[in-house]
């Protein structure tokens, strides 16, 4: 069963960690680029776009596959299938989008280099680099020789394009240089060499390819921006044009004639105007052009000359005259409406003088026009007489809209300030036709404010070159603006740039091309330069290599005079003096291996020595008998270090004399017997506690001793190891060996080890027993005086004790004595008498016991003569005991107090009433009578005596 595939494993390699990072951060992240390629692919219908996407989620499936391999292991499997996985997906990404050819071919470079680089065996990794190289130069090869069927890039990827290269390159030049110096000097050369070569012709290409299109650019912008200002000029001048006929119209005798006597005649009632163009309406809308209202305008004289006129300009269609009430008086065709001065083209053109207002579609006609009207007010006339209106069919502008295409992509539009335009469209029988329709995707707005004259853009999702210019009118009035200039009408001239820079593609992969030999020839040039330069080095390698494994014997060999010469000659003069160390190593060694056996040796006796003091440590620690410890000293010393004899010295109170204490050996115990002793100062034991310090003597070497005791006849060795505690020297701890030269001073160090925690152990021997000396002095003191407490109370207590039965309980008068309490008060134990004959009663007499002190009875007799009495009653009877001796002590010591207290309080008043006299006969006299109330019926003198002991009354 597979474990979390999202978790490190915790015995993973380095390698696979990072494969792991790699897969956690492209999982999620082509998981997200398919999807935003999906969506955009719904948004603009391009099949290009749903492809890509199902290429990135082939990438994302890949990359999952990947991680259940590395899972079970298989790191190499793993990496080669998203390396492959991506490789596939880049170049189908350079088959499918226009302009991502370099970006793609770099960044599978980067990308395989880095990959492989953290995750893959050095071999593979030059594999993995050189498959990488062969996919970039394929992307860029399909960039420089692309399908037809690839896709502009959508704004979304060129607006990620820089950062994403950018990404790349940093990634790559991080990674690469942090493991720079981990590569082979071949690789750095490589490297370097290949890098500079690279960085300087792509530089030059990129400089050379941004000047060539900076060229082009502003030659196509001044042919653009010549066209847009030429239309422009034409649109104004067919609208002017048009003004100019309909102005001409104006000045027609008949229609001056018509309004004039329409706005002659009594004006009509608004009830009127209303019922006409209800009824109006009524007729437009039934088709009834037979209605009399409808037929008198339609069929009057002007209306059949404004007819002719039309027949004549048929870019008018439709033509309509009013008064000065606003009322139809001719018409070319039925209109919707009988009333016009409701109108925003009538009441401008009334009162400004004209009108021309923007495209708009005309139910009446039933096509989009342009209206545009004037007002009747001929020379002579103080008022306006009438307004006359025309609808301009936008086809007017066809021949200036087809004059403008150009290339294959080229053409120009009528931009409108309400978010429309008038263009072109083909039609089936290959000629075209003007329409009306919603500025599809380019942001007018942004163009219209450029001050430059051309704009890069986009059109339908396409780049773009596009140029502007403003319709105005040929002739501006005085400086001032036109009706035209009003309308705020743009000409646009607009090229793909994949048109208009065709020829700085075609230079683009020419220099492309040019750059990719030129990276393969400087990668084979630096591939060889590395190697010659290399070569020696590796050669120096490999010999040190074969140093390392033993073979002193061989020789670099010295190819040239030059630097790796020079340290080939090093490197062979370094060999033979190595081949003469190691010859004299092998005895240095064997001398460094036997000290290091004698320190093996002396390492494991001082660690087997250290364990022997802590386990003798741990066994004194816990003996308090000074009298059982030494001895236990002696024994464990003896048994733990083989010693022939160990004795302890203890300094006498008058710090003359060393007596031993203690010994293990025959002659030490016969010693011990006769209270052996040494003088302070004299000796090996004397001089040790004189100085304080550890001495050893020896029967052999230069400072060698001759051992004279007779006790002692065996000894060779000795060593004295003060025993102090706290600064003074309190005995000495003498050790001796049967053999010569058994002590050395790391034994006196190790030893003094055991001496410290041997002095340790005898002062807390000591301080015990002195304690203990103490403790039981004091409890005999204190047993003393509560026994004369104890008996003083009985004597002076009322009630000698109490008796408790079924019936009630009652004090006694007299003591009870039995067989049971009289042994229980002599042996000052518990008396059990259970039923044995007719004449005994079953009873326990407990005595009760202060502090040892047996202080009266408690005596419990059964109920039943038969009773036997068990171990919980009478241990019961024992705890009452005890309770009850305490609580009687605790009750004495409280009477006890009392009866101070109430002294106290006595003498304090006395001593009040004393003071508060001044004169001594008063002071005897109140001195006397507080002594007679104190002390009833006793007589009470006070008396003086001098000096000679005589009294004075």
């Amino acid at each position: 069963m597979i474990s979390n595939p999202f978790r490190f494993d915790s015995n993973f390699t380095n390698e696979e960690r990072n494969a792991l990072r790699i897969i956690l951060i492209g999982l999620p992240a082509s998981i997200l680029a398919a999807s935003v390629y999906l969506a955009l692919g719904l948004q603009l219908g391009n099949w290009q776009l749903y492809a890509w996407s199902a290429d990135i989620w082939l990438l994302a499936l890949a990359l999952l596959v990947s991680l259940f391999l590395l899972r079970r292991r298989r790191l190499a499997s793993a990496i080669w299938l998203i390396l492959i996985a991506l490789q596939i997906t880049f170049i189908a990404a350079v088959a499918l989008i226009q302009g991502i050819g370099l970006l793609i071919g770099i960044s599978i470079l980067a990308l395989t280099a880095v990959i492989a680089g953290q995750t893959l065996p050095a071999r593979q990794v030059t594999q993995a680099v050189i498959w990488g190289t062969v996919s970039g130069i394929a992307a860029m090869m399909v960039e420089i020789f692309p399908p037809a069927f690839r896709l502009p890039p959508p704004a979304i990827i060129r607006f990620f394009l820089p950062g994403i290269l950018l990404t790349v390159i940093l990634l790559f030049g991080h990674v690469t240089a942090r493991q720079f110096r981990n590569y082979t000097l071949r690789t750095k050369l490589i490297v370097v060499f290949a890098a500079l070569v690279l960085g300087t012709v792509g530089l030059g290409a990129a400089l050379t390819s941004n000047t060539l299109r900076a060229t082009l650019v502003r030659i196509i912008s001044g042919q653009l921006s010549t066209l847009a200002n030429s239309k422009a000029l034409e649109v104004g001048q067919t609208l002017g044009h048009e003004r100019d006929l309909l102005q001409t119209l104006a000045l027609n005798p008949l229609v001056i004639q018509t309004a004039s006597s329409s706005s002659a005649q009594k004006p009509l009632s608004e009830e009127e105007i209303v019922r006409r163009d209800q009824q109006w309406r009524s007729a437009n809308a039934a088709r009834n052009y037979a209605d009399p209202l409808v037929s008198d305008i339609l069929n009057a004289p002007l209306s059949q000359e404004l007819r002719q006129f039309q027949e004549k300009f048929p870019q008018h269609i439709e033509i309509i005259l009013t008064n000065r009430q606003g009322v139809n008086i001719a018409i070319t065709n039925s209109t919707s409406d009988y009333y016009q001065a409701d109108e925003t083209w009538w009441r401008t053109a009334y009162e400004q003088g004209g009108y021309i207002g923007q495209p708009e579609y005309d139910e009446s006609i039933n096509a989009i026009g342009v209206i545009m009207a004037i007002r009747i007010q001929p020379p002579g006339y103080t008022e306006p007489i009438g307004v006359l209106r025309t609808t301009l069919d936008i086809s007017i502008f066809t021949n200036t809209l087809t004059s403008g295409l150009f290339g294959q992509t080229g053409h120009t539009d009528i931009y409108l300030p309400n978010g429309q335009e008038i263009s072109l469209r083909l039609k089936e029988d290959g000629a075209y036709e003007t329409i009306l329709k919603p500025v599809a995707s380019l942001n007018i707005n942004e163009l219209l404010e450029s001050t430059e004259p051309y704009h890069e853009t986009f059109h339908d999702e396409i780049p773009i070159l596009a140029s502007h210019a403003r319709v105005t009118d040929v002739v501006q009035l005085n400086g001032k603006s036109t009706l035209i200039t009003d309308l705020n009408w743009h000409a646009v001239s607009i090229q793909n740039q994949t048109e208009a820079l065709q020829p700085i593609q075609i230079q683009t992969r020419n220099i492309t091309l040019f750059a990719i030999l030129i990276a393969l020839a400087a990668t084979a040039a630096a591939t060889g330069f590395a190697q010659v330069l290399a070569a020696p080095i590796t050669q120096l390698k490999q010999v040190a290599e074969k140093i390392a494994k033993g073979d002193t014997n061989i020789r670099a060999n010295i190819e040239s005079g030059d630097e790796t010469g020079a340290l080939a000659v090093a490197f062979n003069y370094m060999t033979s003096q190595l081949r003469d160390l190691i010859a004299g190593l092998e005895q240095r060694v064997s001398e460094r291996t036997l000290d290091l056996k004698n320190a093996v040796l002396v390492s494991e006796k001082r660690a087997h020595d250290l364990q022997s003091i802590s386990e003798i440590s741990r066994l004194i620690a816990s003996e308090q008998r000074l009298d059982v410890l030494l001895p236990l000293v002696t024994r464990l010393i003896s048994e733990r270090f083989d010693f022939y004899h160990v004795g302890i010295f203890f300094v006498d109170e008058t710090r003359r004399f060393a007596i031993l204490q203690a010994a293990n050996s025959e002659g030490g115990k016969k010693m011990l017997a006769r209270g052996h002793r040494l003088e302070i100062g004299t000796g090996l034991v004397g001089t040790v506690i004189q100085t304080g310090q550890p001495r050893i003597a020896l029967d052999v070497g230069a400072d060698a001793v001759f051992f004279n005791n007779p006790d002692l006849p065996n000894t060779h060795s000795e060593m004295a190891l003060p025993l102090n505690y706290r600064g003074d020297t309190i005995g000495v701890l003498d050790v001796q060996s049967d053999k010569p030269g058994a002590f050395t001073e790391n034994d006196a160090q190790t030893l003094s080890i055991l001496a410290d925690q041997v002095a340790i152990a005898i002062e807390n021997a000591r301080l015990f027993g002195q304690m203990r000396q103490a403790r039981e002095e004091a409890e005999s003191l204190y047993a003393q005086i509560q026994s004369r407490e104890w008996s003083a109370f009985i004597r002076q207590a009322e009630r000698i004790g109490y008796q408790q039965t079924a019936t009630g309980g009652q004090r006694l008068t007299k003591p009870v004595m039995s067989e049971e309490i009289r042994k229980a008060l002599k042996q000052g134990r518990v008396v059990v008498v259970n039923s044995g004959d007719a004449l005994s009663q079953p009873a326990i007499a407990v005595p009760v016991k202060l502090r040892g002190q047996t202080i009266g009875v408690l005596n419990i007799k059964a109920p039943l003569p038969n009773h036997r009495w068990n171990q919980d009653e009478i241990n019961l009877a024992q705890a009452v005991s005890d309770r009850l001796a305490l609580a009687l002590d605790n009750a004495r010591l409280l009477l006890e107090s009392q009866r101070r207290a109430a002294k106290e309080a006595k003498i304090g008043e006395v001593s009040a009433k004393i003071g508060a006299s001044i004169n001594m006969r008063n002071v005897l006299q109140t001195a006397v009578e507080e002594l007679g109330r104190a002390l009833p019926g006793s007589e009470v003198i006070i008396q003086f005596g001098d000096s000679d002991g005589e009294s004075i009354a």
